[in-house]
């Protein structure tokens, strides 16, 4: 109800409590008058007060760009998502054979094997051969935690929901802070449980150009960054590096343990012209696997 009718509804029962008044001298007239005015009162300034807190909330999800599902703080089902009118963007690489990765990994190798039926009803078949930790990629707990699981033990649905894009102008070797995230919180609004949190660094622009500084060179995070994003509830936390971590495995440890999944290499977070948006992916259910490629999509508006 809005206030005008609010308003209107008070002026309609305080002049019929004025009439009751004015026809009756009776004490008793009197004071249902003024019980009945004082309760419309208190009905008006509880309806205006929920008005403005609507009002209110409203506001705050438009101006931090919360999505509507994620500012009420409730949990998110996918029936609640509609994508209807939404862009999207490729967030993954391709794979190719020559593709930046590190040197110890084998790199994918795609062989023809054979033809199989006539010319009317013909079938192409290859064989692949690659390491799951090139590439677009998720890594599986037991990538670094031998007690944990692989890939088949990851929830399907961790890559299909709502997501953060943390902007930083940054350049190398850059250690990415609890403060680089509480910047971003503070101007587009705290990061919500089961939000995954996305870096758009540019490093990504460097895949072809300078594969070697891409795999040696690159903007990762640090141990207390990674546990406040596992104590913030994140989802899955993406890179757009190799790595969050520079050599030993320390933030994958912290992340993967916290039960927030890694996906490495993704790109072209830049063109998502949104910062918080809904990434759309699943993977390969690879029995024993310690990783997986994945192809994202990020839907914005």
């Amino acid at each position: 109800m809005n206030k005008k009718k609010v308003v209107a509804m008070i002026a309609c029962m305080t002049m019929a409590v004025s009439m009751v008044g004015c026809s009756s001298n009776s004490t008793s007239t009197t004071a249902a008058a003024a019980q009945t005015t004082a309760a419309a009162e208190t009905t008006a300034a509880e309806t205006t007060t929920e008005a403005e807190t609507t009002t209110e909330a409203e506001t705050s999800a438009e101006e931090t760009s919360v999505p509507e599902e994620v500012a009420s703080g409730e949990e998110i089902l996918f029936s609640d998502i509609n994508l209807a009118g939404y862009k999207y963007v490729d967030i993954s690489h391709l794979v190719e054979a020559e593709m930046p990765a590190d040197p110890a990994l084998k790199l994918p190798e795609l062989n023809f094997f054979s033809q199989i039926g006539t010319d009317d009803a013909m079938y192409n078949l290859e064989v692949i051969s690659y390491c799951p930790h090139t590439g677009t990629h998720m890594d599986a707990p037991f990538h670094v935690l031998e007690e944990e699981g692989t890939i088949e033990s990851v929830d399907p649905t961790v890559l299909i929901g709502p997501a953060c894009i943390i902007r930083l102008d940054v350049d190398g070797d850059y250690e990415i802070t609890v403060d680089d995230v509480k910047n971003w919180e503070a101007e587009h609004g705290e990061i919500q449980p089961g939000e995954a949190v996305m870096f758009d660094t540019n490093h990504d622009k460097i895949w072809e150009s300078d594969p070697q500084e891409y795999i040696t060179n690159y903007p990762h995070l640090v141990a207390e960054t990674a546990e406040y994003l596992v104590q913030k509830g994140a989802r899955f936390v993406g890179c757009e590096a190799i790595s969050p971590d520079t050599s030993e495995p320390v933030c994958h440890k912290i992340l993967l343990g916290g039960g927030t999944e890694v996906v490495e290499n993704v790109c072209n977070l830049d063109q998502v012209e949104a910062d918080r948006c809904y990434v759309v992916a699943t993977f390969a259910n690879v029995q024993g696997s310690t990783g997986v490629w994945t192809r994202l999509l990020a839907y914005y508006k």
